[in-house]
């Protein structure tokens, strides 16, 4: 669909990234010549220079082309004439690391850090948002990725690196540990595999050794913040591991690696008063769940190191919040097992599966106080239980959840060769085809598509109505769960936009074959929607926006439409005509342009780790010149918001 071939008169090159690496190309510099990265900050310095002297002569700024495409409408979204970003946008760009030969990066997942790894002469050295680390004889890989590992919140990160025989870790550009420790004395990516708490603040990694003299055996080392913990068996099971909610404290079975003493169970570096195995946390990170095995193949469930009760087997399920505890138990014999629930410390009267029979999934509502379980009494009979009731027996049931205000459980079953949505105690459906339930992410709204008798239908609000059309496709609700919205496939074989039931007149999609462009927004406040489609004469192309059509111009291709967390602003990209250059808009305002994407479409909904919108609005994006890799920041002006661009507060007839 795209033109993807790379031109190199052009000032910016929009480098689309994933979370996977990729390889930046660029000339081999000269031994003789400045380093990379000395070139990079001279060019950077000039750049800032140049830039203060347009500012004081009215020159372009960055980002903004000049090109003799014809003047542009301040009334109308347009792509044509020069950028003229809206009075009080701010853009700025910020050097993150030179492009040379070889060279891999990694963006984080938030806020659009990058870690990349280069050369400097013969070292290894990574660069992280323009600043310049330390060089190492090798950067070494994690199992989860090339090198590089960021916090949850996309703010820290932490790599391991070779020095001679040596590796070490290095925690937000500094170092945290050198050790000489190696795995058959070679230090290779398995000496360091590192993460994160889930609170960011705690660093993490494991080391496996192996020990030739005296005698080949290994072991394997836990480092929580750099302090090491005794050496381990290398037979290491993560699953062992456990890290309590709120991210500080952490739990694991140490195994003697030479095999002279039992094995012991370590809370936050010590050795706790008991024995006990695959442990969990409380929600309120307090209290351990833990299991030991005790003569005669039965396991006791423990509770900080207390017996509760003794079964074959356990699994525990904790909510976030709340004080529901809920075990699904295994009893009965080796051979002839079965299975029931005990909720809070009591057996849940009835929930006694038949022999061989399993407990194989339990799910906790939202705010804790509620749960329901699948249950099979054999591999063809199915039921679900919900706060001890018992509900109707199918042959599969599947996509157990409850509705966000937990009030309600929501699945799918199958029966006789239909299916059907079960929606507390309401049944509905009987498709033969596949029919999957969509619970909005407020409240306690479930809708579905189904066929009934072989008419296409919706399911809404507990009632079933046809849809008189061919199909529909893409149903979802509001982030409040007050509107729902989907694609029709009318019986001229057209796409429009049915919100609440309501066709919208000025929604349109084409035909059929653009089914997999048929993608639509919801603003964060629930007020606005929006797609990219045909006008309603099929003449042009445009933006679908609160129920009117506005032509985008000369565009071919818009992609990645976006609200911004305040829904004041709406930003998307378009490809230009001819030139294969694409521009950044807010508001319908053109207010950057960046040359040609390197690997993915701007439309591909897979690639969209490359741009990032913050809180406040600030939309950042990666973009990449002849010398360097570098974010944009764009900051919309309070000139322009949703309401210049045409949008109202979108509305429809429910049915």
């Amino acid at each position: 669909m795209f033109n993807h071939i790379a031109r190199k008169a052009k000032v910016i090159v929009l480098v689309i990234v994933a979370i996977v690496v990729t390889t930046l190309g660029a000339a081999a510099q000269s031994a003789q010549k400045p380093s990379v990265w000395q070139q990079i900050k001279d060019a950077a310095n000039q750049a800032q220079q140049q830039k203060k002297t347009q500012q004081q002569t009215g020159q372009q700024q960055p980002g903004q082309r000049s090109d003799k495409r014809g003047p542009s409408s301040q009334n109308q979204v347009s792509d044509s004439g020069s950028i003229k970003p809206p009075a009080g946008t701010k853009i700025e760009e910020t050097v993150l690391a030179p492009v040379q030969e070889g060279a891999r990066y990694q963006v984080s997942p938030h806020g659009l850090h990058v870690a990349t790894m280069a050369n400097d002469g013969s070292r290894a050295v990574v660069y992280y948002d323009g600043v310049e680390g330390p060089k190492f004889d090798q950067i070494l890989t994690q199992l989860s990725t090339d090198g590089i590992v960021f916090s949850p919140d996309g703010n820290r990160y932490a790599y391991c690196a070779r020095a001679g025989n040596q590796y070490v870790v290095m925690v937000d550009g500094k170092e945290l540990v050198r050790s000489s420790e190696s795995e058959g004395g070679t230090i290779v990516g398995g000496n360091c595999q590192l993460g994160f708490t889930s609170n960011n603040k705690h660093v993490y990694y494991f080391s496996n050794v192996t020990v030739t003299n005296p005698s080949t055996w290994g072991f394997t080392r836990f480092v929580f913040d750099g302090k090491p913990e005794p050496p381990n068996d290398s037979g290491w099971d993560t699953r062992e591991l456990a890290f309590s909610p709120d991210g500080d404290h952490y739990a694991y079975v140490w195994n003697d690696p030479k095999k002279q003493k039992p094995w012991m169970l370590i809370v936050d570096g010590k050795p706790a008063a008991y024995q006990g195995g695959a442990p969990q946390w409380t929600n309120d990170s307090k209290h351990l769940y833990t299991q030991r095995q005790v003569p005669g193949g039965s396991t006791d469930l423990l509770f900080d190191g207390k017996p509760l009760m003794r079964a074959f087997n356990f699994k525990v399920y904790i909510p976030p919040v709340g004080d529901l505890v809920v075990v699904a138990v295994t009893g009965g014999t080796t051979f002839h097992p079965f299975s029931f629930l005990v909720v809070n410390g009591k057996k849940v009267a009835g929930s006694d599966t038949v022999e061989r029979g399993m407990i194989d999934n339990v799910v906790l509502s939202p705010d804790g106080k509620h749960y329901a379980a699948i249950c099979g009494d054999t591999s063809s009979h199915h039921y679900v239980i919900a706060d001890g009731k018992r509900g109707q027996e199918y042959v599969s049931v599947n996509k157990l959840a409850f509705t966000p205000d937990s009030s309600t459980v929501v699945y799918e079953s199958s029966v006789n060769g239909k299916n059907f949505i079960v929606v507390g105690e309401q049944e509905f459906g009987g498709s033969i085809g596949a029919i999957e339930p969509v619970v909005a992410p407020a409240g306690n709204r479930v809708a579905a598509f189904t066929t009934i008798n072989g008419n296409p239908s919706v399911l809404i609000d507990g009632k079933v109505r046809s849809l008189n059309a061919r199909g529909a496709q893409n149903l979802g609700f509001t982030p409040d769960g007050a509107h729902y919205a989907y694609f029709l496939l009318d019986t001229g074989m057209s796409l429009h936009l049915a919100l609440d039931g309501a066709v919208q007149p000025a929604s349109n999609m084409g035909g059929l074959g653009n089914a997999s462009d048929a993608h639509y927004v919801f603003s964060p406040d629930s007020k606005h929607i929006a797609h990219f489609g045909l006008s309603p004469a099929n003449d042009s192309r445009g933006l679908f926006l609160d129920g009117k059509y506005i032509a985008l111009g000369q565009s071919i291709v818009a992609g990645h439409l976006t609200f911004t967390p305040d829904s004041k602003h709406l930003y998307w990209f378009l490809q230009m005509p001819g030139v294969n250059d694409f521009r950044v808009l807010v508001d319908g305002r053109p207010v950057a342009e960046l040359g040609s994407a390197s690997n993915r479409g701007i439309n591909d909904l897979g690639a969209a780790s490359w741009f990032d919108v913050l809180p406040d609005g600030t939309l950042l994006v990666l973009a990449q010149d002849d010398n360097s890799l570098k974010r944009i920041t764009i900051t919309p002006s309070d000139s322009t918001s949703v309401a210049t661009l045409g949008g109202g507060t979108m509305s429809a007839a429910s049915h």
